[in-house]
């Protein structure tokens, strides 16, 4: 008896095989690529870590404030941190740590070796930075930068400390505290004194002399640089600091290709009324040519790799008298009477007014609500935090509460 075959079932077997064989090679690819897609995964893990660890140790106050913020989920973190965040990470972590240590140099050269590394680091790799970023790089090396200038570095024996004066931080006055401190090394007219006045000593400065700085909000000193340095037409035109001058202060050796002197478009500009406008248009050119009361503080005396070195630190904010007073008990000798002659701090601690009026005429009070408004705008603390990120984040410099409520205001009307 022979057992019969369907011809449907002798075909099924390798087809069956077939599909099975398949499904094999279908789960195979499927565990092959979810394979893969673990080991990017984890390579993308290793990846930001390293980038992380890698800026951490370059610059180490990093993850003491904003950063730190956004990691512990803090509420206060808003627009205002995430644009100081991102605006850092994409050109300032990108300074190469210094082979050499800058602190405590008696000149700027190593400051100017490491930062001038950066830049040609940046260039070489071809590493994408914003604008603004490599125009600032571009302009505190070049000569006339003036951030590693050597007057940005007063000393003094009596009392012994050192001292890092920041533009548009009342370094006016500062100047003034130490031609006083320093009025025996200037009896004479010599060679060594400026107008009988020395910033400098001419005495041999302690070893172990402590060192000394004042900061301010970088918004702050942003408006106040504009107000002191280019508000003025007159200012613009004598000081020339209103930079670039092709835009707001063009003067007859100021040529262009045709050699004909340009245009002053400032000339018949009718400004009053318009000061949010004009700040504004400031704020957004400044970079094409960085002056130095512009430039970020972290930037002076290579404060970004140093402040936590410090063995003091003020702040020229509401509290700017108590800071007088905290550093003149802290150095002595004849500072407390100095500081009290040319910024008349004493009354305001013995007051007990936390309020920053300043000295009558001296031009370093705090701006108030109503003067911040009439020249800031949301968009234009947008800008002035992306540049002025550094200080922030190195400097540990608190977001004024006006500009975060400022941007809270414009992002409820959208």
């Amino acid at each position: 008896t022979h057992q019969f075959v369907s011809p449907m079932t002798s075909s099924s077997a390798p087809e069956k095989a077939q599909s099975e064989t398949s499904s094999r090679r279908g789960t195979n690819k499927k565990h092959l690529l979810a394979f893969l897609f673990l080991i990017l995964l984890l390579l993308t893990a290793l990846s930001l870590h390293q980038q992380t660890t890698m800026t951490r140790s370059l610059l180490p106050s990093l993850s003491d404030s904003v950063v730190q913020q956004s990691l512990t989920g803090q509420s206060t973190f808003g627009e205002a941190d995430l644009i100081i965040q991102r605006s850092f990470e994409q050109s300032y972590a990108h300074i190469l740590p210094c082979k050499k240590s800058s602190w405590k140099a008696m000149d700027s050269r190593i400051a100017i070796d490491c930062m001038q590394q950066t830049r040609d680091h940046i260039m070489s790799q071809n590493i994408t930075v914003p604008w603004w970023f490599q125009t600032l790089l571009r302009d505190i090396l070049a000569g006339g930068g003036g951030v590693y200038a050597p007057w940005h570095h007063f000393y003094t024996t009596k009392p012994p400390f050192h001292f890092c004066t920041v533009g548009k931080v009342a370094t006016t006055e500062w100047r003034k505290v130490f031609c006083k401190l320093n009025a025996q090394d200037c009896v004479d007219d010599s060679s060594s004194c400026r107008r009988n006045c020395s910033w400098k000593t001419t005495q041999k400065m302690p070893a172990k002399a402590p060192w000394a700085v004042f900061v301010r909000d970088p918004l702050e000193r942003l408006l106040s640089g504009f107000l002191d340095k280019c508000y003025n037409p007159r200012t613009r035109k004598n000081q020339g600091h209103c930079e670039p001058n092709v835009v707001f202060n063009p003067k007859k050796p100021l040529m262009n290709a045709k050699n004909k002197t340009y245009a002053n478009l400032l000339d018949s500009l009718d400004i009053e009324g318009q000061e949010k406008a004009m700040f504004g248009a400031y704020v957004d050119v400044l970079p094409l040519k960085w002056n130095v009361h512009f430039v970020p503080q972290a930037m002076f005396c290579d404060l970004h790799r140093n402040i936590d070195k410090y063995d003091f630190v003020g702040n020229m904010g509401k509290d700017f008298h108590f800071d007088l007073d905290r550093m003149a008990n802290q150095f002595g000798g004849q500072l407390p009477e100095i500081l009290n002659s040319t910024f008349g701090y004493k009354d305001h601690v013995m007051s007990g007014n936390h309020e920053n009026t300043g000295k009558q005429g001296s031009g370093h009070a705090m701006h108030t609500p109503a003067k911040v408004a009439r020249f800031y705008t949301a968009r234009t603390v947008r800008r002035a935090l992306e540049y002025l990120s550094i200080d922030y984040v190195m400097l540990g410099l608190q977001v004024p509460e006006w500009a975060r409520q400022m941007l809270k205001e414009e992002s409820s009307t959208i």
